[in-house]
């Protein structure tokens, strides 16, 4: 039954398109009243123009029989109301602020007479909502001028009532950088994230996000935490909806640039203790500029308009505090060190693979224990972003909605990816393209009727090499360990963990892709005094990706009761059996996933 109902979709999606297409409702507002005379009573047959003032749009509704006009799919901005009838006073309605989701009550009170009138409404008074969704809206001044560590938009939507978080002071973007959200105490992964109108999460994890527009290109964006419509699709755990800046009829643009740099930061209180003076006497490395230009205005005056974003990150910095415990080197000279293994006891392998530890630069935390090893090479993160959006008016019936966004995020894990190995061994360098398109066509059907398509593309890539200077192939340390399966792709080194010491080794590398094809159809219907919409949704996703396993093999050395101390049993390499703890593991291959999936919802509402 489902494949039918999928098959059905699709057929009923690409008739639709075909016949009455349009862009999707969450990423717009709708203005609504009744009009009425002097007396209160209604007016049927008033001409009520809509006028965007940005744009010059202008959308004409007729009042009913009970004096009700219904404008809806208006995007975001500013907006004059007309309402006039022969034989009254028109009415001109300014000052309204239309924000994302909204459903504003203008009513209108007409006079008998021939002369116009003005009023300024203010926001006070404008702003009625007829929706039982609570909602909170993060404006164009809030998006530009709050102070936000990283800037990135993410950090304002905990300013909502009834959102929690524990996301870091500094909210990072990319691959790493979770989007770790609870509304109402929802699970994270249930939180709905929508960049103008389309999905903007990865599914690997439901956590982070395909592309993070910059600030620079959001009009405003709204946070929905109960009492949803029907219509908003894939969970129910919170909606953050953002909507991009469009083009107007007059050309603006604007460049910046925002920059950290460690010569403006103290020191911390346990570099200041390091024996390193070039620990000891600066503050951890940081290179931080972020910089970009916008540009947008009229393609075809008061008909087509285009807005453009390009944003770059360049990041360098020293993991705060990254110390890592190593070998003493007295265990490997003083004979009455408890870790001493004799010469002729070493195994050749083990030996080795101590050329994987650093040499320590911090003394002992105690005498004769594990030394210590800070690291100083900066972390590396940049990132750039492109976002283009077009808005096309063929006619005052057919409009259509387009935009790209190509986001590139360049990173560099000292540790690893997803990993807490021995820097300058499991060190990687990460890429992810992320792009996300979505196209919309809207088209009004007389004066009560609306359709609208949206078709929505996104993808990302993500992959991981090791940097020039990484040390991590069997071949680098001569070693001649020998493997249960030869899956071992990339020819590393087993994955060292000695109880006490920091662990040795490399993750073989990744290669995840995600590719997510989705229809939106939504039709809506003004008839009396009901507002009704329905319409469905379907996606058509794909994730391919290697589980990154442990194909070259895993060592864990421990203490034993009474016998060898780990480092011991390490440098033995177990030689007499006496760790009977230790252990030894093997994936036989790096598995590949090849995943496909698709989803399908429906919906009506009054």
């Amino acid at each position: 039954m489902r494949i039918r109902l999928g098959a059905f979709l699709v057929a009923a999606v690409a008739a639709l398109w075909l016949a009455v297409p349009a862009q999707a409702q969450e990423t717009t507002g709708t203005i609504t009243g009744i009009v009425t005379d002097e007396s209160g009573g209604v007016l049927p047959g008033v001409t009520v123009s809509v006028l965007h003032v940005g744009t010059g749009r202008t959308l004409e509704r007729i009042t009913s029989e009970t004096g009700l006009y219904t404008a809806p799919l208006l995007p975001v901005g500013s907006y004059e109301i007309t309402f006039s009838l022969s034989g009254f006073q028109p009415l001109i309605v300014k000052g309204i602020q239309l924000s994302v989701n909204d459903r504003l009550e203008i009513n209108g009170k007409l006079g008998v007479g021939g002369v116009a009138e003005t009023i300024e409404v203010t926001a006070g008074a404008q702003f009625v909502q007829n929706t039982a969704a609570v909602q909170s809206l993060v404006g164009a001044a809030q998006v530009q001028e709050l102070p936000l560590n990283n800037r990135n938009f993410v950090q304002l939507a905990t300013l909502a009532p009834g959102v929690s978080s524990d996301l870091s002071d500094e909210v990072g973007v990319g691959l790493t950088s979770t989007v770790s959200l609870s509304v109402n105490g929802a699970r994270r992964n249930a939180l709905n994230w929508l960049v103008d109108g389309v999905s903007n999460v990865d599914v690997g994890s439901n956590i982070t996000l395909l592309s993070t527009p910059t600030l620079e290109s959001i009009q405003e964006f709204k946070i929905i935490t109960s009492s949803y419509a029907a219509e908003w699709p894939r969970s129910g755990g919170g909606v953050v909806n953002v909507v991009t800046k469009s083009g107007t009829n007059d050309f603006k643009f604007a460049a910046y640039e925002f920059f950290r740099n460690d010569a403006l930061n103290a020191n911390s209180y346990f570099r200041n203790q390091s024996a390193d003076p070039k620990t000891a006497d600066n503050p951890p490395f940081l290179r931080y500029n972020n910089f970009g230009y916008t540009i947008g205005g009229p393609i075809v005056k008061s008909k087509a308009f285009f807005f453009w974003s390009q944003e770059w990150r360049r990041i360098k910095r020293a993991p705060a505090d990254l110390r890592l415990n190593v070998p003493n080197p007295t265990w490997l000279t003083d004979p009455t060190s408890v870790n001493y293994v004799a010469p002729a006891l070493r195994d050749a392998n083990a030996v080795a693979l101590l050329a994987a530890f650093p040499a320590p630069n911090l003394e002992p935390l105690t005498a004769g224990g594990a030394s210590r090893y800070q690291v100083s090479s900066p972390n590396i993160n940049n990132t750039r972003q492109e976002v283009i959006r077009v808005d096309y008016d063929f006619n005052d019936v057919w409009r259509f909605t387009g935009r790209y966004t190509h986001d590139q995020s360049d990173t560099r894990e000292l540790q690893g990816l997803f990993a807490s190995f021995m820097p300058g061994v499991g060190t990687t360098e990460t890429s992810v393209p992320g792009q996300v398109a979505s196209f919309g066509i809207k088209t009004v059907i007389g004066s009560s009727k609306l359709n609208e398509f949206q078709y929505q593309f996104s993808t990302n890539k993500i992959g991981t090499t090791n940097p020039d200077g990484t040390k991590n192939k069997r071949s680098d340390y001569g070693i001649n360990i020998p493997e249960v399966f030869g899956e071992n792709a990339n020819g590393l080194i087993p994955t060292v963990s000695v109880t006490g010491l920091s662990t040795i080794g490399s993750a073989q590398l990744y290669r995840i892709q995600y590719i997510n094809h989705a229809f939106t159809e939504n039709f809506s219907w003004q008839r009396g005094n009901h507002s009704y919409k329905f319409g469905g949704l379907a996606t058509f996703e794909q994730k391919n990706e290697n589980a990154a396993s442990v194909s070259q093999g895993n060592f864990a050395f421990v203490a034993t009761t009474g016998g060898l101390t780990a480092f011991q049993a390490f440098l033995t390499g177990n030689a007499t059996g006496a760790c009977a703890a230790c252990s030894y593991t093997e994936a036989e291959r790096d598995i590949d996933m090849q995943l496909r999936f698709s989803r399908f919802e429906f919906y009506a509402q009054d």
